[in-house]
């Protein structure tokens, strides 16, 4: 099987009707538009820079109608696109880029401080600008070089000249194989270090296919896209979706609740959010009025969604359907409808469409009904595996099946209910974090002797990072002296927001560190527990 152009197909079918809309100015591009600029844009791959099938373009920028015409331009070209994420420090971006290995940059504008620090030892490396007159969300400069200082901004051409260069023709995408890569997103791994996670054009195509079975998603939708493109929540939920059936993208560069809550109010039919996103908007003052006329469709993912919230929406006569999927599962694989969502409030249902799942427990066998074990995915939304990571890849899909490390069970209807992580993965507003990651770097910090991290509960994040620390005999350290050490080398989302210093870390009998007895003395019994690894997609509000 093979994947088609469907933006080109698009733009055949309906060349002037609006295929994206920025809700910051209101302007429009439409499938013609689109379709033209992606192709310059693989002009530019292919013929300025000489990037064929399977080079990779680092692309570290926020949302934006050119992020969406590069990724179709990769597209077109056969290249790799690698979406950055630019709420990383350098010091977190190098490592990707060295992963990925590009062969070419695309930057925002508000980005150059930061790739200058990420690109170190790679400054002839070819790129381009997209300058921007709109506020671009700031990314943290790199540690101990504010604003890139030390490393000189790339002298890179502008974006709009570079495309000003080409024929200006509308390229059509060769079939691709299902399997082709199409982009790479990347994620933490559990061990600290950054997996690329390969996303085909198969798991596009199917994840549209999916979207379109649990959503009902048309071409007379107007979707609110306020996840940042480097997520697949972004990308997936549902921007891809919604231009593959030919409907219209209002997205946000930055996520804003009273800009959300006016679009929400008044054009939009689609909106998924992480819990935090519906937080922001239910405290706004504009809730309160809002009636939300249009939306037909309400969907969540990312973390546990409090129940208290879904009551506050609910409230307003809105059923918000909590799903999961993951990155590896490009994502969609739960979404149960609104009636079903009313019914078993933190179930996420049955499998969508052609993803396959199990409930399995420690020897691989398949579960009972009500049996709690790890839940399996396997179907064509699944990637092939982890870029230039065979080790992690072989961990992770055994037999074909795709091990999330999440702890479910299969009630009597069939639903499915996410209720554990067999990893000590938590998630913060959205986003994935990986405490070895920080304790690895903790255990740095003069002073620190030992160190272990959890996810506690947090009223306005879901989840929060807690630092159990044992001091070197003699030294002496504070909150706030760790906070900041954390800070100035991880990203916001990734800093211990609570901090606490122990005589001892408690430990199994076979001497690991027991994270369950840490969860209990300090978030209350359950903490860094809840529903599910979900997208992972981020709120850039954070």
């Amino acid at each position: 099987m093979y994947v088609t152009d469907w933006l080109h197909r698009q733009a055949q079918h309906h060349p002037d009707k609006p295929a994206l809309i920025d809700s910051a100015t209101g302007a429009a591009r439409s499938y013609r538009e689109l379709d033209q600029r992606a192709s310059s844009f693989a002009e530019v791959l292919a013929g300025r820079w000489k990037l064929g099938r399977g080079d990779r373009l680092a692309v570290l920028a926020g949302n934006s109608p050119e992020y969406l015409e590069m990724l179709y331009g990769c597209a077109k070209a056969g290249v790799v696109m690698v979406c950055l994420n630019w709420r990383l420090p350098a010091t977190e971006l190098a490592p990707i880029v060295d992963d990925a290995q590009p062969a070419a940059f695309v930057c925002g504008e508000e980005f150059l401080s930061v790739a200058a620090a990420a690109l170190a030892g790679r400054e002839s490396l070819p790129g381009l600008v997209v300058r921007s007159a709109q506020p671009e969300p700031r990314a943290r400069p790199a540690p101990g070089t504010p604003a890139g200082r030390g490393h000189a901004a790339p002298d890179w051409p502008d974006y709009e000249l570079a495309l000003d260069a080409s024929s200006g023709r509308a390229i059509e995408m060769p079939p691709r194989p299902m399997d082709e890569p199409w982009h790479l997103l990347y994620t933490s791994g559990a061990t600290g270090q950054p997996k690329g996670v390969i996303q085909t054009f198969g798991m596009a195509f199917f994840n549209s296919v999916h979207a379109m079975l649990a959503t009902k998603l048309s071409g007379d939708d107007v979707l609110l896209a306020a996840l940042p493109f480097f997520h697949t929540g972004g990308l997936n939920l549902y921007a891809n979706p919604t231009l593959f059936v030919g409907g219209t993208v209002v997205l946000m560069r930055q996520f804003d609740p009273g800009e959300a809550l006016r679009w929400l109010d008044s054009e939009i039919t689609q909106f998924l959010g992480v819990p935090a996103l519906y937080l922001f908007m239910a405290q706004h003052p504009r809730f309160a009025d809002a009636r939300f006329a249009k939306v037909r469709h309400w969907s969540a993912g990312g973390s546990p969604m409090p129940l208290a919230l879904l009551e506050t929406w609910a409230n307003k006569g809105v059923t918000i359907c909590f799903g999961f999927g993951m990155t590896e599962t490009g994502p969609t694989v739960f979404l149960p409808d609104a009636t079903a969502a009313r019914v078993k409030p933190g179930s996420v249902g049955k499998p969508i469409g052609t993803m396959l799942t199990r409930v399995v427990d420690a020897q691989g066998r398949d579960c009972a009904p009500n049996q709690r074990g790890e839940l399996l995915i396997k179907g064509p939304g699944v990637t092939p595996g982890y870029w230039r990571n065979p080790e992690a890849t072989a961990a992770a899909i055994r037999d074909g099946w795709l091990h999330t490390g999440d702890v479910a069970y299969v009630d009597d209807d069939g639903d499915y209910w996410i209720v554990d992580r067999l990893k000590d993965m938590y998630i913060s507003g959205g986003e994935n974090v990986y405490p070895a990651e920080i304790e690895n770097l903790l255990h740095r910090m003069p002073g620190v002797a030992e160190a272990a991290v959890v996810g506690v509960p947090d009223p306005k994040w879901v989840e929060v990072g807690l630092a159990a620390i044992v001091l070197v005999p003699g030294a002496w350290l504070d909150e706030a002296s760790v906070q900041a050490w954390c800070r100035e080398r991880l990203a916001g989302y990734k800093v211990p927001k609570h901090v606490r210093f122990v005589d001892a870390l408690p430990r199994t009998p076979a001497g690991k560190v027991e994270k369950p007895a840490l969860r209990q003395r300090f978030g209350g019994g359950g903490a860094g527990g809840g529903a599910g690894a979900g997208t992972g997609a981020g709120t850039g509000a954070k």
